[in-house]
């Protein structure tokens, strides 16, 4: 987790979903930048850093693909794992599209 910043990070606790296979897990943010989030989970979520899943955070009008750059599993049954952005776009007329991709161009 010791990773040099990139992008400042705004303290936001918004609701998400994230979807792994037929499941469909909710979870909430701690933070966000223009890269990424990190999600905390209430239950554990089998995933290995570099896993890509699709998430929605409905507040932002965001959904897309994030991969997993980083896991804390559990203290007092709370689970913490850093996603990087890959490819998110606006929903709801929100013009918003973000794809990594685009960034080393």
């Amino acid at each position: 987790m010791n990773m040099n910043r990139q992008n400042y990070r705004k303290n936001l606790k918004i609701d998400g979903t994230m979807v792994i296979g037929v499941n469909e897990i909710r979870f909430f943010t701690t933070n966000v930048s223009l890269n990424g989030f990190q999600a905390c989970f209430s239950e554990p979520a089998s995933l290995e850093k570099g896993d890509i899943v699709y998430v929605r955070l409905p507040m932002l009008s965001m959904k897309g693909m994030a991969s997993t750059i980083w896991k804390n599993d559990g203290h007092e049954n709370i689970y913490h794992i850093g996603f990087k952005f890959l490819n998110m776009r606006g929903v709801g007329g929100r013009a918003y599209h973000y794809r990594e991709s685009d960034r080393h161009g």
